[in-house]
């Protein structure tokens, strides 16, 4: 594997293609049989596809037996993810799970990514640990919200007005320039700002989904750049995302995220979109606010975990 030192790293090497179901269905362990067969065909399913790469399904052998597995994934956008450590019993010990996460840290920052996330759900608790001991910092909680699109109120109150240039027609450099302005003084995952240039975040927000260069907007006010908005179709059915929504430090606080907000829901609405989802940061209880007060609703949780990688010179 490109970047792997395996002479520090014993044992520790990608699944050749005769171990790969067996090295997915342990990585992909939860104590149900179905699911876990699910789970493998699905993810096998994935890298016949091309959309995951098998150079990130990681094992740990012993005198040629598996003992563990974990899966890492180059994102696009200088970013990459991990899963959890799996062992086989009696095998689970720190060593081994140290040995793999290093291995997967060194193979991710090979392939370009700057920064690395694990999102652990409740049930995945106990993986916690693993990864603080690793150099992952736990930096919030993430909420996944939906809007089913079943009624759409508009603000009664008085918004300003907005004018949205789609980026299909706008400068490429000012869009950056404008989503990069965003980040300053975030409190939606401030631990990421400045770890990825622009060209990079935006790189990462086009792998998304079905990209639609009419679907991410520049908004301005009073002729002012004030913010952007990405909306992103999802490839599992007919529902979008709202990918990313910012607006930079002083166009805070005069209503132009409601707007925003109402503009993605009247998009997807005469798009024929079954529901519009987002992530969002548990300490962001503003944007919390407003995307309650539009009508979403909370579904998921995951717990966040960050690791920055150090650059080729440190």
């Amino acid at each position: 594997m490109k970047g792997m030192n395996i002479d520090s790293l014993p044992g520790i090497g990608p699944a050749t293609s005769e171990e790969l179901r067996a090295a997915l269905r342990l990585a992909l362990r939860t104590g149900s049989e179905q699911h876990e067969i699910a789970r493998t065909e699905h993810a096998l399913r994935l890298i016949e596809s091309g959309q995951f790469n098998p150079a990130g399904v990681l094992v740990a052998r012993e005198q040629g037996r598996l003992i563990g597995a974990m899966l890492c994934q180059p994102l696009a956008g200088a970013s990459g993810l991990v899963w959890p450590v799996q062992s086989s019993p009696p095998a689970g010990t720190a060593e081994l799970e140290n040995r793999l996460i290093e291995g997967a840290r060194t193979w991710l920052r090979s392939q370009g990514a700057k920064m690395v996330q694990c999102l652990l759900a409740e049930s995945e608790a106990s993986a916690a640990p693993m990864l603080l001991r690793n150099g992952f910092r736990h930096i919030t909680r993430l909420w996944y919200m939906r809007h089913d699109l079943d009624a759409i109120d508009q603000d009664s109150q008085e918004v300003p007005a907005l004018q949205l240039e789609p980026y299909s027609h706008c400068n490429p450099l000012d869009f950056e320039r404008v989503l990069l302005a965003t980040y300053e003084d975030s409190v939606d995952c401030p631990e990421i700002t400045g770890v990825r240039s622009g060209s990079e975040i935006i790189a990462g927000h086009r792998a998304q989904g079905r990209h639609d260069p009419t679907r991410w907007w520049l908004a301005y006010a009073r002729r002012e750049p004030v913010g952007v908005l990405l909306l992103t179709e999802l490839p599992e059915g007919p529902g979008w995302d709202l990918s990313y929504l910012g607006l930079v430090r002083e166009a805070r606080g005069q209503r132009f995220g409601r707007r925003l907000v109402e503009h993605a829901l009247r998009a997807c609405r005469m798009e024929g979109a079954s529901c519009l989802t987002l992530s969002v940061d548990g300490r962001n209880h503003a944007a919390i606010r407003l995307y309650h007060g539009r009508g979403f609703h909370a579904y998921d949780e995951r717990e966040v975990f960050l690791d920055i990688l150090p650059r080729e010179n440190e």
